[in-house]
């Protein structure tokens, strides 16, 4: 046991998943999160290698994969169906984001997470941090780990974070059943590439449902608005003359919800005066490379394993920057990537006449890391130091 009182203010993956860890260590955590619970809706994600290994080292693998869809391969496609790509994507489980979320915090100790808390600041002027609720309630901590996502109301008191950057596209999202659709479908990852667009879609249980995230320009004029329900109709004019089988999940859509995509340039610092940034609240990063989720999930490893041998307040400072210097050069580079991967998709024009947006780069500096290791690497630095 540390003694030390961390408060983690978000119960998203990152704010679960390092929750789950702190406790694992033996360390005092509580969770608050503005929602009541976690929403039914939502979209689906890639657990990718680098992140199952985080989870599957806290227990959790059974789970994950007695709820998640083992995607094995992916076929490039383009917007008339010609399959132009087709290959091997590692370990890869496709789940529903509320999925994974619920499995996490399954794992947490019920009086742990506190739902119904929202956030309003942290303050750090005068002593240990102090989070302040809408309710006019506060909670104090030796540590405060801000987990409240890309509009974080928290991260200011670390540092002004960079405009957001719009990408200047929307993901029209949707969940679809497989039923009667053949297994290319069914089963598989297929992302078909056109002009100014693209359409991504595989499954996300082990029932028959199948997400899609179908990448559009962001209309212009439209509201300054990041998440709401839209006309399924709308996504169905956006993809109308495409491959059959694009029009085949389409045409299944009765409920869709268009995300204005957006991330930051990478900032620092990430602490200050115990109180530190994880996920997207640090490093808000494009869908392009599906790692969102699970840079958050590394974070929660590496920052549990470091606070784990905090010996008291008075040892954070050191360890909340260690962390920040051990993840830092990854997410800037996984984030400039999902962002050239965005321009990338965004160009493509025919992809039979030799487009560059099939896969060719070596990414198992990607899928291939080992957080657990690299959060016990980097605590055995400071024992030595």
């Amino acid at each position: 046991m540390t003694g030390l009182r961390v408060a983690v203010v978000g119960g998203g993956i990152g704010g679960a998943t390092v929750a789950l860890a702190l406790e694992r260590h033996g360390v005092d955590v509580a969770v608050y999160e503005r929602r009541d619970s976690v929403p039914p809706v939502g979209s689906g994600l890639g657990l990718a290698g680098n992140g199952y290994r985080v989870l599957e080292d806290l227990g959790l693998g059974p789970a994950l994969d007695g709820t998640g869809a083992p995607l094995a391969t992916m076929r490039m496609l383009s917007a008339d169906g010609t399959e132009v790509a087709h290959y091997d994507t590692g370990r890869l489980l496709g789940m529903r984001r509320a999925d994974l979320i619920r499995i996490v915090l399954d794992g947490v100790g019920p009086s742990v997470v506190h739902h119904g808390r929202e956030c309003v600041a942290v303050e750090v002027d005068t002593g240990p941090p102090v989070v302040r609720f809408g309710d006019g309630s506060c909670a104090a901590a030796d540590v405060v780990v801000v987990a409240d996502g890309l509009r974080s109301r928290c991260a200011p008191v670390v540092a002004a974070p960079p405009a957001l950057r719009p990408a200047g596209t929307s993901a029209l999202r949707g969940f679809v059943s497989a039923d009667g659709l053949p297994e290319h479908l069914a089963t598989g990852q297929n992302a078909w590439l056109g002009p100014d667009r693209h359409l991504l879609c595989y499954p996300v249980d082990r029932h028959g449902t199948l997400n899609f995230a179908a990448f559009v320009p962001r209309p212009a004029g439209s509201a300054d608005e990041w998440s709401f329900r839209v006309d399924p109709e709308v996504v169905r004019d956006a993809y109308a003359g495409w491959d059959d089988d694009a029009g085949a999940i389409l045409d299944r859509a009765s409920e869709v919800y268009r995300y204005d995509l957006a991330d930051r340039d990478p900032f620092a610092p990430w602490t200050r005066a115990g109180v530190v940034l994880l996920g997207d609240a640090a490093h808000p990063m494009l869908p392009h490379m599906g790692q969102g989720a699970n840079q958050a999930i590394e974070d929660g490893a590496i920052l549990a394993a470091l606070l784990a041998e905090a010996e008291g307040a008075a040892d954070v400072t050191e360890r909340l920057a260690t962390y920040e210097a051990t993840r830092k050069p990854r997410t800037d580079r996984i984030q400039r990537q999902s962002r050239r991967n965005g321009e990338r998709f965004s160009r493509a024009r025919d992809l039979t006449s030799g487009d560059d947006s099939a896969p060719t780069e070596d990414l198992s500096w990607v899928y291939g890391y080992d957080a657990p290791a690299a959060g016990r690497a980097a605590a055995a630095r400071l024992r030595a130091s």
